[in-house]
């Protein structure tokens, strides 16, 4: 069932087997295998049904870099599905070498294997909606279907591998029903945990505090406590949980809170390819209709012998931007957009166009003048496939008339101790510390994104299929500039197989804490190349059967 916590009765008990703090992607999906096993399942979603502008206030906090990173408060979403109501969709699991440990790479290698996580990638896969657990071209693709780049022999670069989209699936929405219907679940809404009690030696949980408002409180109590909030509020609870741990919760190795990435992406280059060169560009779908799309991946090995963090790229459109790219359809997509970012302040003033910094504008009505056929064309089945199908077109990609590709990349960071959260004097209206996120971007990082780029064009040379060109002198300045990926908010309670060396064990338990449990991207000791919500499902269906198997061993919640 779903009930507001506002409205339950005063001084009404709170509790369940497993209680799960956060009801997005990680939170429904462990609630929901949990389930299965008939184990009864308190899920605490700080949002209501819908993102709401008051619960939204409680993420407010602080960047140390706001060009390159988002305040907290602008790419994640406080309601039943959490971000995932937000997303784009797209999966792809970790790499095997993701888990490895990487001379490289500091502090790199997990506690588990790829292999181990396999059989819940699988299981992963239908709760995202994203078709079998497949990311090769062979058979996903249909055998006739024609290399990436005609003829190119896949060596240090490969061009086989693809990214899966989900419709996108929003959690909130598609699990709804079951969470409703559920015997053993029972969803509160508008349930802020504010603090996490332990018993006086610190060893096991003892009661989680919830608030509906700022002189409500209530206690839960559980077996097992999960936190599902996220990369940034599993954190921030676990360091507010400070009066018997005073570093807080799991903080004896000194890691909470640190080692804190997202990915860098964006585009620092452009490739040319040879005139008559034939290219497989844009969506492609399996023969279920899922999405799909090839990418440019530097092999294991080259990563290995070159010292490469795991990068992957796309062919992508012209910058929409960017009117000289001439086509009717992205600066139709560009100047709306604009209309949609400045409708509020009614900034953009149409009787500017053509003169000064506006004449950007009128480029692009000049495009969609002289292309109206090509646009007349495209849009209607655009639309269809972007706004009125369940599965969505993930975005615009239009084929470039003379053969040039901007190459969009996404590449992993090297895990930072100097990368980091940590509490503010400043709290929100609950008494809770907000965050302040120091965002670090490495000379790794830097350096791994320029000599990956600098083998793509080498291999792209070799092939004889075209040239990579960079956009600036200086690329490395360039990729300083690049922003970080919005809502990948990832290893702030990293996994470590020595509690000296992280905050959770293999099996996402707080070190010194029996009953306490965490599940999400704040757990990956990398962040390896792929997107983290696919991974972030896996594991959080591999905890429940860790805690299915194990609950009997933990302590029943008090009367």
């Amino acid at each position: 069932m779903i009930v507001d916590a506002r409205r339950l009765p005063a001084g009404e008990g709170l509790s369940a087997d497993v209680c799960i703090v956060g009801a997005g992607a990680a939170g429904i999906a462990l609630a929901l295998e949990l389930a299965k096993a008939s184990v009864s399942v308190l899920l605490l979603e700080a949002g209501g049904l819908n993102r709401s502008g008051k619960s939204q206030r409680l993420y407010v906090g602080t960047v140390n870099d706001p060009d390159r990173h988002m305040p907290p408060d602008k790419d994640r979403y406080r309601q039943l599905g959490g971000t995932t109501s937000l997303w784009g969709g797209r999966c792809m699991p970790l790499d095997g070498l993701d888990f490895a440990q990487r001379d490289f790479v500091p502090y790199s290698g997990w506690p588990l294997t790829r292999a181990d996580l396999d059989p819940f990638y699988q299981r992963a896969q239908d709760y995202c909606e994203c078709g079998p657990f497949a990311y090769g071209r062979a058979g996903v693709l249909p055998d006739t279907s024609p290399d990436m780049f005609a003829g190119f022999d896949d060596r240090d670069l490969t061009t086989t591998t693809l990214e899966r989209w989900s419709p996108p699936t929003n959690f909130g929405k598609a699990y709804r029903g079951n969470l409703e219907t559920s015997k053993t679940i029972k969803v509160l809404l508008n349930a802020v945990a504010t603090e996490i009690s332990v018993s006086s030696d610190g060893g096991a949980v003892s009661e989680v505090m919830i608030k509906t408002a700022r002189d409500n409180e209530r206690r839960v109590t559980a077996r097992a406590i999960v936190l599902a909030g996220g990369g940034l509020e599993n954190t921030r609870l676990l360091l507010t949980s400070n009066k018997v741990h005073a570093a807080g919760l799991g903080n004896s190795s000194g890691w909470l809170g640190r080692g804190y990435m997202c990915h860098l992406n964006g585009v620092i280059s452009r490739l040319r390819l040879k005139p008559g060169c034939q290219v497989v560009f844009g969506y492609e779908t399996d023969e279920q209709g899922i999405y799909c799309r090839r990418r440019l991946w530097i092999s294991e090995d080259a990563q290995r012998r070159l010292g490469l963090l795991n990068m992957y790229g796309l062919l992508d459109r012209p910058l929409i931007g960017d009117p000289e790219h001439g086509n009717a359809v992205l600066s139709l997509a560009f100047l709306a957009k604009r209309a949609l970012q400045r409708a509020a302040t009614g900034s953009l003033g149409m009787s500017s166009i053509g003169k000064g910094k506006y004449a950007l504008y009128g480029k692009h009505l000049r495009n969609i003048l002289l292309g109206s056929p090509e646009f007349m064309t495209y849009l209607p089945k655009f639309s269809r496939q972007r706004f009125l199908q369940d599965r969505r077109l993930p975005s615009i990609t239009v084929k470039p008339k003379n053969n040039t590709y901007y190459l969009y990349f996404h590449s992993e960071q090297a895990p930072n101790p100097d990368s980091r959260v940590l509490l503010k004097n400043e709290r929100d209206e609950f008494g809770v510390p907000r965050l302040h996120i120091d965002f670090r971007v490495s000379e790794l990082d830097v350096e791994s994104v320029y000599r990956s780029h600098l083998l793509i064009g080498e291999e792209l040379e070799r092939e004889d299929i075209g040239t990579l060109n960079f956009e600036r002198e200086d690329p490395r300045a360039h990729i300083r500039e690049c922003r970080a990926t919005l809502g990948h908010h990832i290893g702030t309670t990293r996994m470590a197989l020595k509690a000296s060396e992280g905050v959770v064990n293999k099996n996402c338990r707080v070190n010194g804490v029996a009953n306490l449990f965490i599940a999400g991207s704040s757990v990956f000791p990398t962040c390896g190349q792929a997107h983290p919500t696919l991974t972030i499902v896996a594991l959080a269906i591999r905890l429940a059967s860790h805690l299915r198997d194990n609950l009997g061993d933990l302590s029943p919640p008090p009367p």
